[in-house]
């Protein structure tokens, strides 16, 4: 379409003066993360875009309209629902039901003491915790149990873990398979484990300092990909979602998860290894929030981030290493507890964005996730709404089809710009670890959630039902309740393997562990005989702590 820009300017003028007489709702229009919003977006928005260098094609650079050429016309995105509770025997009837009624891959909730990498008797009335809010693994005997007849050798799974649990999470899961004739080389899956989560997502207690935690991270990553342990696994999931949970908006949430990258990525090329051994694994965990149009333009800026990343900083051979691979969950502090069934509106929507924006695999929320743990029908609801998307929409049938939108691709241009400002201030702060350490982004994180918080009290953030449209409250539906005997069961699990096994050889591996850490080894190793061999989850990273000492937080209210 050939413009005329001057004849355009003077129409565009002439219907600004005639639209200034129609009053609008608000003075100001914003997207979540602050932009101004136009009234109309026209060609004029977009005429400095290039299309080859800023659009381009699906499958080759910038990857801004997908990172492959024929994307959901190929195979539509993996529905991965995430979740755990109760008892892996649970978890494991749970997977099976999801497997049953349609879903793609698996994707392991942890419990809060396997999240913290704690055993639930290392101190008294931790044991509460078991099961609560994701499936305790705290050995190899957990973990054949949550996996007992599920088709692991045909089908992804993701361990969504910390870095301090990633290594023995991740080699139980590799032990595991083995026993069942499966070789980790074979396995096809992810482990969450980055840095960023574990520190701006939940309150590490009892971690060790970040510069330790990035290492067993980075342990990791070269364990399975430049050592060729398990080299179609992706063994970190830069989990941008979980910091987004806690405030911060778009900008933020892709800035954080580009440093977080470079962080990992420094830390290896330090050991020597060369960017085209591991990069290509590197995988992101994006959230998809309220804003409809911000959410879309966002991943589409974030591919070309990446690739822009890579190119300027890093230029690996391999083009699958330009290739931003993302898991889009959606946004689970939208929900609300109150008028719940609102939930699943909200939850379409979210996912409709993912999809728009080309995402790899999705989570969908279950509208009673603001009241308890999924139920069975809120679990299913919440596939079928993928299922609704991949058969009844059509929305899969053409690649990237918001390109070209002026509205969307000139937002998509405010936000590249936007984050890769914010990206380099977390540079300017040290890095992802010293920004960590100094508490500067425990600062930007709280400023975030201060504000979000102030904006829903004032009504500036509207939430339907709960701050407008609010109306006496219904009877809530029946709440999901975890089995009572959950800890009793995973104590019995966990005394039974201690007698069992041979305690000699777990206390010589252990041993060397000690050495492995002392000398700033890769643990990976050690740790994989330890989980074989029996040890739980709070035995080895107790040795993190023994040996590294723990980290005080400096937390910023």
């Amino acid at each position: 379409m050939r413009e005329n820009y001057q004849k355009l300017e003077e129409e565009y003028s002439r219907w600004k003066g005639e639209s200034q007489q129609w009053p609008e709702r608000d003075g100001i229009f914003r997207t979540d993360s602050g932009i101004p919003i136009n009234q109309l977006y026209t060609p004029l928005d977009v005429k400095d875009l290039d299309y080859l260098e800023d659009i381009g094609f699906p499958g080759f650079p910038p990857y801004t309209r997908g990172i492959y050429p024929n994307m959901y016309r190929g195979k539509f995105w993996t529905i991965r629902m995430f979740s755990g509770f109760g008892t892996p025997e649970e978890t494991n009837q749970r997977w099976r039901l999801l497997y049953e009624e349609g879903e793609t891959g698996f994707s392991a909730a942890a419990d809060n003491l396997t999240t913290l990498a704690l055993d639930p008797d290392m101190f008294p009335g931790i044991e509460a915790e078991v099961g609560k809010e994701g499936v305790p693994i705290y050995s190899i005997r957990g973990m054949e149990a949550l996996v007992e007849g599920l088709p692991i050798d045909r089908i992804s799974v993701a361990l969504v873990v910390t870095p301090m649990a990633g290594p023995a999470i991740t080699t139980t899961y590799f032990n595991v398979a083995r026993k069942r004739g499966i070789a980790k080389e074979t396995l096809i899956g992810t482990t969450q484990g980055d840095l960023l989560t574990t520190c701006c997502a939940i309150i590490p207690w009892g971690a060790v300092d970040p510069q330790h935690m990035l290492k067993l991270a980075c342990d990791l990553i070269e364990y399975c990909i430049p050592m060729k342990e398990a080299p179609r696994w992706n063994p970190v999931n830069f989990t941008t979602y979980n910091y987004r949970e806690g405030g911060i908006d778009a900008v933020q949430e892709i800035a954080m998860g580009l440093a977080n990258a470079v962080a990992h990525i420094d830390e290896l090329l330090s050991r020597g290894w060369k960017i085209d051994d591991f990069v290509h694994r590197l995988a992101f965990h994006l959230s998809a929030h309220r804003d409809f149009f911000e959410e879309i333009a966002k991943y589409r800026a974030a591919r070309k981030l990446w690739y822009r990343l890579l190119r300027e900083r890093y230029r690996p051979e391999n083009p699958r290493a330009y290739q931003f691979r993302f898991h889009v969950q959606t946004a689970g502090s939208s929900l609300t507890a109150q008028q719940p069934m609102l939930n699943i509106i909200r939850t379409a929507y979210q996912a409709l964005e993912a999809v728009l924006g080309g995402c790899q695999s999705l989570h969908t929320n279950s509208y009673d996730e603001a009241i308890c743990l999924p139920s069975e029908e809120a679990v299913t609801l919440a596939v079928r709404t993928q299922e609704i998307l991949q058969e009844e929409t059509g929305v899969a049938n053409v690649i990237d089809p918001l390109a070209g939108s002026y509205y969307v691709e000139a937002l998509t241009k405010e936000l590249e710009e936007r984050i890769w400002d914010y990206f380099l201030k977390i540079e300017e702060a040290g890095g992802v670890a010293e920004a960590l350490s100094s508490g500067w982004l425990f600062g930007q994180m709280a400023e975030a959630f201060h504000k979000r918080r102030r904006d829903q009290e004032s009504g500036a953030e509207k939430v339907v039902g709960v701050n407008c449209y609010v109306k006496e409250e219904e009877e809530p539906p029946p709440a999901f309740r975890i089995n009572p005997r959950a800890a009793e069961i995973e104590l019995e699990r966990l005394e039974k393997l201690r007698r069992e096994r041979d305690n000699a050889r777990v206390r010589s591996l252990l041993d060397e562990l000690r050495r492995v850490c002392e000398q700033n080894q890769n643990v990976l190793p050690v740790v994989s005989q330890l989980t074989a061999a029996g040890a739980t989850l709070g035995e080895i990273t107790d040795v993190y702590r023994e040996i590294w000492g723990l980290w005080d937080l400096p937390i910023v209210a």
